[in-house]
């Protein structure tokens, strides 16, 4: 790991953030070269050779919506996804990989230094392939990702670095087009996620579509014209789109607005109030916070029965009724609004801080010991060794003792998702058997033994699924397939013959799937078919394929 800053980056739905640590141990946003703090998640595929993001993307949508991409961070994961421009086929990780392009380039306008190593957050309730979809854009971008890690994680981080208090939070994320909530216990030097829950495909642009289906409706009732028609046609609708965002950020502060809607020569003037939108949107902000109450009352099956604190966090918070309905619902709880547009890109850049100093004590420990750096485990040193390399590290970049430990906290997450293999239970059906289940602590390894099917096989194929389920046996309907993975054994086999699987989910997200067959010995170590994320030759004639687009 260089000596360079570790940049951390919130890759939103809506809005993208790019972060560092300073000198002083505080994390900054670098401003875009527009002269803001987030820069618009919109792709302007301006013609075959430019790429235009950002502010300047966003002018132009409703001039030419066919032309652009918004909200791709939904389509993350999603093998069906592509899009053609210029004649050129575009799938989520290429598009995502020009934005964060564009917060790389105008973060080295800032920092005056190349930005290479980066944190990139994703929703907490993102799977292997969109985690992995996610870093693939990083690497398109010509960026060393260090870790994805989830919103509500550097969320907290961001607000624990400067607690002296222990206390339990609640982290209500609502960005753009995602919605996590998590439970986040905070004590001296330690942050543990307790369990998380959410939605990817619920957040502010749903807040902005029910406004658009409002002011078109009003617009036929006054006007005659046909709401179908505006809302069919591309143009209108992204004119719309625009005023509904706009509408419901001057309903944040003001009772009501009045939106003249215009389509086929027909005007009509739509009073829209803030009561109005509240009633509207209500179904969504429910959702919301069923979800929370989902884990408050999950929290307290595993013994945190009491929150210290809510905070709400993501850009789409500022909206009155998202503070009102959770405090209206969750009254015993302090509600507090923290940073909600930064908190998520200044946590990443603390994470990666941490990473970085953690490399440099372990540099010094395999120096005293005569270890390699990689074989080092911090965990098991010798105490007092450790403590050396600490305080070497402190004098050099300038800190104190405490003040670097307090830099390097020790984090654990959970699993958002539970993993698991399709096989046949004791009643004969095919049903998923849950192997590393929802909430579980990571890193984490579980070894399971399955037995053949069938007399006489020479193989079997394992093929790995997610769900939101945490039973230790789902059916399949409820889960969603991962990838697939084929184990050869050294020779048929009887019925029942004992196979080993072994899941193992990294700190990073990053699932490994090994299996044995015990009686031969024969093993392998998965490499998912899956359609959703590339292959390595992929990533990399993408690479090169991009490297020749100018992006502005």
């Amino acid at each position: 790991m260089s000596a360079q800053h570790v940049y951390g980056i919130d890759l939103g739905t809506t809005y993208s953030c790019i972060a560092y640590v300073d000198e002083h141990g505080k994390p900054v946003v670098l401003n875009s070269s527009e002269g803001q703090s987030t820069t618009p998640s919109v792709v302007f595929f301006e013609d075959a050779d430019n790429i235009v993001v950002g502010d300047a993307a966003k002018e132009v949508v409703e001039m030419y919506p066919d032309r652009c991409v918004s909200t791709v961070k939904r389509a993350m994961g999603d093998p069906n996804w592509q899009q053609t421009h210029h004649g050129q086929t575009y799938r989520p990780q290429d598009v995502s990989s020009f934005i964060l392009r564009k917060l790389a380039r105008d973060a080295e306008m800032i920092s005056g230094e190349k930005v290479e190593q980066v944190v990139i957050t994703c929703p907490a309730y993102f799977g292997v392939n969109e985690r992995e979809a996610t870093k693939q854009a990083g690497e398109l971008a010509g960026l060393d990702v260090l870790y994805v890690i989830p919103e509500p994680t550097a969320a907290a981080l961001a607000y624990g670095i400067d607690q002296s208090e222990d206390q339990v939070i609640l982290v209500y994320d609502l960005g753009g087009g995602t919605f996590d909530v998590t439970l986040i216990e905070i004590k001296s030097g330690e942050i543990t996620v307790v369990c998380t829950g959410g939605d990817h495909q619920l957040g502010g642009r749903d807040w902005d579509d029910a406004v658009v289906e409002h002011l078109a409706r009003r617009f036929e009732a006054e006007s005659g014209g046909s709401a179908e028609a505006l809302l069919d046609d591309p143009e209108a609708y992204q004119e719309l789109l625009s005023a509904a965002e706009k509408a419901k950020k001057s309903l944040s502060s003001r009772q009501s607005i009045v939106e003249a809607v215009r389509f086929e020569g027909e005007r009509a003037k739509v009073e829209l109030s803030r009561e109005t939108f509240d009633r509207i949107t209500g179904d969504l902000l429910e959702r919301t916070l069923s979800m929370t109450a989902h884990e408050v009352e999950r929290a307290a099956e595993k013994g945190f029965a009491h929150i210290d604190k809510l905070l709400l966090v993501g850009g789409s918070t500022y909206m009155p009724q998202v503070l009102e309905g959770v405090a209206e619902r969750f009254p015993e709880v302090t509600v507090q609004q923290f940073d909600p547009n930064q908190a998520v890109a200044k946590g990443a850049a603390l994470y990666g801080y941490k990473c970085f100093l953690d490399e440099q004590v372990k540099i010094r420990v395999a120096e005293q010991t005569g270890q390699q750096v990689e074989t080092v485990d911090l965990g098991t040193a010798d105490v007092s060794v450790v403590a050396a390399a600490e305080q070497e590290v402190a004098q050099e970049v300038g800190m104190t003792l405490p003040g670097l430990r307090k830099s390097r906290p020790k984090i654990t997450n959970v699993s958002s998702k539970s993993f698991g293999t399709v096989a046949f239970n004791k009643a004969g059906e095919l049903v998923v058997f849950n192997l590393i289940r929802k909430d579980e602590r990571v890193p984490a390894k579980i070894t399971r033994r399955f037995g053949t099917h069938a007399e006489g096989q020479d193989r079997v194929e394992v093929e790995c699924r997610e769900s939101v389920l945490a039973e230790k046996e789902v059916a399949v309907d409820d889960t969603r397939e991962v990838g697939k993975a084929e184990l050869q054994f050294g020779q048929v086999l009887p019925q029942n013959s004992p196979v080993e699987l072994t899941f193992e989910l990294a700190e990073d997200g990053t699932l490994t799937v090994s299996g044995r067959d015990v009686t031969t010995g024969k093993s392998f170590v998965a490499e998912y078919k899956t359609d959703s994320i590339m292959t390595r030759e992929e990533v990399e004639q993408a690479r090169q394929r991009n490297l020749h687009l100018q992006v502005a």
